[in-house]
């Protein structure tokens, strides 16, 4: 008889391997070549000096008075955006930054400090290579993030205290730059919170606010493209600033640009005519935003615009001669929960209330997370996220138990129920491709049962499967872990549910006071959860402890906090000391 063998497949932070990993401390002996926490070295520029291409250098909690230079191939993780530190405060160097980059690399969980306000110095510099940066904090500079010439990849990071021009710049003929979930608060008299230059761009889910006035307070995301094949701009919220999305290209080699579900607004007024919300000179589709108290809305040269589906209040301007207003345009009051920004207490909240004419009134192409028709603003599209303005989608199930009985071929999976009370039923998808889209073509049986069964049949030696649960209104969970079961090159039969690292949107959300924040561990791991106010100050450690494999649940009460965006993070690392896993999102308190 074959045997049956059952594993749990645990994904780390990444498949490729860490190479020879390095260690920097302030309590090791700086020993060379810091393989060990004991010999670690005291100096993270030390240890790339002897560093390999493929090396991780994994920095302990500390502050590193140092800047350094990044020329190898390496992984280098932080331990602590909040508490492992590289301070190049009042330092000076050739290359006039604390993190100079040359070569491929990936950097997570820093806070990083430059070298003061004012200096003409950047935080980070990137030149000529690939870098993706993740889980940071910047502070205290002139600049913020530079990159020339490079393929940059972004999500997680914080800005603030950046004085002059950029918030991140990558640049360069054709080079493509991502920018995911990161907070840029212009709190000095910046000019530019973003400005890219010579590349392709996919900006999303940012918030990008300045708090100053000021005629230098230019652009929020602001682009000079050449060389462009593509521009996507969706899900952020920009506001504060002359021109919150200026988008120029002076070469016209763009091939199609997309600015969509957008929320912008407070455009600075100026003795300059025509400060626009949303301005574009190529062609773009300009869709789903909502512009609100703004100068002028929407506007351009070079053709008409292409668009519909935005919404417009209480704006004292007008269009440009390239926009025309659509049918499919509102003027309408959209009904947030609270739009008052820019203000020193952001307390802001830009979810739609529950009657609110944007709801289900975008692109009737275009659909929210849910399914339905893409709601109009920054929550809506395929980018968006499903929220309290009618119910909560359940849980996504778990506590998923496999079976296999070989001589039958034939599955069974069986999982927990959920708890909440308006669960309707249970949509069961299935591919023979591990992470297969859960979308319509995968659905493998509706049903209301926790248990369904399945064979092999004659040519396949692979199934996959993920669940999710639908609620009585529609709503649909986030996919369950995956399950598969695999006929191995030496005829044994194998099942595997594939767990991974995950910090779900905490429950409910907006909330008032209390929520709770959930997250998952594939391996045990020492856990850190802390809540951040939208300028990136942490108000609390709410997890901070070793923690077994298993889903958790962690509960917040902001009683004493006043209504706005809150953020919250998680941290894990493993029983050797490695950084695993980092993530952030953010919360609405409403009051």
């Amino acid at each position: 008889m074959k045997t049956i063998k059952i594993l749990v497949l645990i994904l780390l932070l990444t498949e490729a391997g860490f190479g020879t990993i390095r260690y920097v401390s302030k309590t090791g002996s700086s020993i060379p070549p810091y393989t060990s926490r004991e010999t670690a070295s005291d100096s993270i520029q030390k240890c790339i000096n002897i560093c390999v291409n493929g090396d991780t250098i994994v920095v302990a909690n500390g502050v590193y008075k140092e800047t350094i230079v990044i020329n190898r191939e390496l992984t280098l993780l932080g331990s602590s955006m909040d508490s492992c530190i590289i301070d190049g405060t009042g330092l000076s160097n050739a290359n006039s930054t604390t993190v100079y980059v040359i070569s491929k690399s990936q950097i997570s969980g820093f806070y990083l400090k430059g070298q003061g306000v004012g200096i003409v110095a950047a935080i980070i510099n990137i030149e000529y290579t690939s870098v993706k940066i993740e889980n940071i904090r910047f502070r205290y500079a002139s600049d913020g993030l530079n990159a020339f010439a490079s393929v940059l990849n972004c999500k997680n990071l914080i800005f603030s205290d950046v004085y002059l021009i950029i918030g991140i710049t990558p640049y360069g003929i054709a080079i493509p730059a991502v920018v995911d979930n990161c907070v840029l608060i212009n709190n000095l008299n910046d000019k530019y919170a973003m400005n890219i230059t010579y590349g392709s761009c996919r900006i999303t889910n940012n918030i990008i606010i300045s708090q100053k006035t000021g005629a230098n307070l230019f652009e929020g995301i602001g682009m000079r493209l050449q060389f462009i094949k593509h521009a996507h701009i969706s899900n952020n919220l920009v506001a504060g600033y002359m021109y919150n999305i200026n988008m120029i290209n002076s070469a016209g080699v763009i091939d199609s640009g997309e600015v969509s579900n957008n929320v912008t607004g407070y455009t600075r007024h100026s003795s300059m005519n025509n400060r626009y919300s949303i301005y574009v000179n190529y062609p773009a589709k300009v869709f789903n935003n909502i512009i609100y108290k703004s100068a002028d809305m929407i506007g351009g040269y070079g053709g008409e615009i292409q668009g519909g589906n935005n919404m417009f209040w209480k704006n004292i301007g007008g269009f440009g001669a390239d926009y025309t207003p659509k049918e499919t345009d509102l003027f309408v009051d959209p009904m947030f929960v609270n739009d008052t920004v820019p203000t020193d207490k952001m307390n802001f909240d830009f979810h739609l209330q529950r009657y609110s004419p944007a709801i289900d009134a975008g692109d009737s192409t275009v659909l929210d997370p849910d399914g339905k028709r893409s709601d109009i603003g920054m929550f809506g599209g395929p980018l968006g996220q499903i929220y309290q303005y009618l119910d909560l989608p359940p849980k996504r199930p778990s506590g998923i138990i496999p079976t296999l009985i070989p001589d039958e071929k034939r599955i069974i999976v069986r999982w927990g129920k959920n708890s909440e009370a308006d669960t309707s039923h249970y949509i069961v998808y299935k591919d023979t491709i591990s992470n297969f889209p859960m979308d319509s073509s995968h659905i493998f049986l509706t049903q209301k049962d926790t248990i369904f069964e399945d064979y092999f049949t004659s040519g396949t030696n692979r199934l996959y499967y993920r669940i999710k649960a639908v609620d009585k209104q529609g709503n649909m969970s986030e996919g369950s872990d995956e399950v598969a079961f695999v006929l191995t090159d030496e005829g044994e039969y194998v099942t595997e549910v594939k767990r991974d690292y995950h910090l779900f949107q905490n429950y409910p959300n907006p909330f008032n006071p209390n929520t709770v924040i959930g997250y998952q561990l594939p391996i045990s791991s020492y856990v850190k959860v802390m809540v951040y106010d939208i300028k990136g100050e942490l108000l609390e450690v709410l997890v901070n402890e070793n923690k077994p494999v298993g889903y958790y649940e962690v509960e917040f009460n902001a009683g004493k906090y006043a209504s706005g965006i809150y953020l919250y993070r998680i941290e894990a690392v493993d029983e050797s000391g490695i950084p695993r896993f980092m993530d952030m999102k953010k919360m609405m308190l409403v009051k």
